[in-house]
């Protein structure tokens, strides 16, 4: 297996770490030829939650940036976790903030690491899909694929409109049947509006609760390394 390196950054108002090969140019702001997957983190967690799959998918063939949300989620003494926005009435309010926010910082992380839109996908888990589908989107940058694991759409009045214009987007959602967080008719209701707008989203269902097992990432590693190959 190829040996990572990561290291943690700071960059337009998000802290994030960075995950790449350990032979490439061990300066942070420097280019490399590996495509790069951003990974969004759910809530309650942190930059480095969904680090570890940077060694299961393809590892050594990509680098990976994993922002952390600017949320602080309070877990008792000594523990923080965080999120990308509230949940209750500020809901929509603070998923456009953070949608705002990402935005700035794929733009910033695009110029230092001297990558293209087209050479990035996007991919998150719980808040991480919602925000994946909310940026990815939202953005006039055809990103080649966007990975959602156990997401749905919050504030669907705020991304219906862009959808139509938007039906070349290639989007991948996983989701299970027993998820007891977001309940499985979540998903499928943002896979109806996407669909009624146009798109044709890649759909799959597994019998598991909120959470990644070796079959949901299995179809996720296909896909990544179909829309945007090492």
């Amino acid at each position: 297996m190829a040996k990572l390196k990561g290291f943690w950054g700071d960059l337009a108002g998000l802290k994030y770490v960075q995950v790449e090969p350990e032979d490439s140019d061990s300066n942070p702001g420097g280019a490399a030829e590996a495509p790069l997957i951003i990974a969004i983190h759910g809530r309650g967690a942190d930059a480095s939650d969904l680090a570890p799959l940077a060694g299961e998918l393809s590892p050594g063939l990509y680098r990976w940036v994993l922002p952390q949300g600017p949320r602080p989620v309070p877990f008792g003494p000594g523990h923080t976790g965080w999120a990308w926005y509230e949940l209750g009435d500020r809901q929509a309010e603070t998923v456009v903030e953070s949608r705002d926010m990402l935005t700035g910082f794929l733009e910033q992380i695009k110029e230092r690491l001297q990558v293209s839109a087209e050479r990035m996908i996007l991919s998150g888990f719980s808040q991480g899909g919602v925000m994946t589908l909310h940026v990815g989107l939202s953005s006039p940058d055809p990103y080649p694929g966007l990975a959602v694991m156990s997401g749905y759409i919050p504030a669907p009045e705020v991304l219906a409109p862009l959808l139509p214009d938007r039906r070349d987007r290639s989007v991948l959602m996983v989701h299970g049947v027993y998820d007891q967080v977001l309940e499985i008719e979540r998903a499928r209701a943002a896979r109806d509006l996407l669909v009624s707008a146009g798109l044709t989203p890649e759909y799959h269902e597994f019998p598991m609760d909120h959470q990644i097992t070796p079959e949901s990432l299995a179809v996720v590693q296909e896909y990544v390394n179909r829309v945007l190959p090492a």
